[in-house]
């Protein structure tokens, strides 16, 4: 890892994945209560996660468009 972040550029990219990328999967375990899989194979866990992250934004959309 510090040779990744020794690189030109990329300490920058690392710094915007806290506010990005971290808090989404925050939300899904803490939120959504999410912590493991039901499912075995790849592809099923593949579904899951698709599943788990449709609810994630379907969530967001509505707490930005209330009705």
């Amino acid at each position: 890892m510090d040779a990744k972040l020794a690189e030109p550029g990329s300490a920058e990219l690392y710094k915007k994945r806290a506010s990005s990328i971290e808090p989404v999967f925050g939300n899904i375990k803490h939120n959504l209560r999410f912590r493991r899989f039901a499912r075995r194979s790849l592809p099923a866990v593949h579904s899951e996660w698709r599943l788990i992250c449709t609810v994630h934004n379907l969530l967001k959309l509505q707490q930005t468009n209330p009705a």
